[in-house]
């Protein structure tokens, strides 16, 4: 019986990983529309900001490693799934 609560706490606690991955990659994918409205001129000194492409850059960087974070969690699912969780 409490080897049940634990499995079932660890699929829950799993299925949390996923969906907070998922929720990420939305939000990455929404920063599109935004990127594009950085303006790149930089003409005045004083504080200046990233780039298009270097925003650009950033989020495809953050979705290699969010896809990456997710092949791994595909992997050491069933370990990950068959025993509690520690924090």
């Amino acid at each position: 019986m409490q080897i049940n609560a634990v499995n079932r706490r660890a699929r829950e606690r799993y299925s949390a990983f996923v969906t907070s991955m998922d929720l990420v990659l939305e939000a990455l994918d929404a920063l599109n529309p935004l990127i594009e409205k950085v303006d790149d001129n930089h003409d005045s000194p004083g504080w200046t900001v990233a780039t298009q492409d270097e925003l650009t850059g950033y989020r495809m960087q953050a979705t290699d490693e969010l896809e990456r974070l997710r092949a791994s969690a595909k992997k050491w699912e069933t370990e990950l799934v068959s025993r509690e969780w520690r924090i």
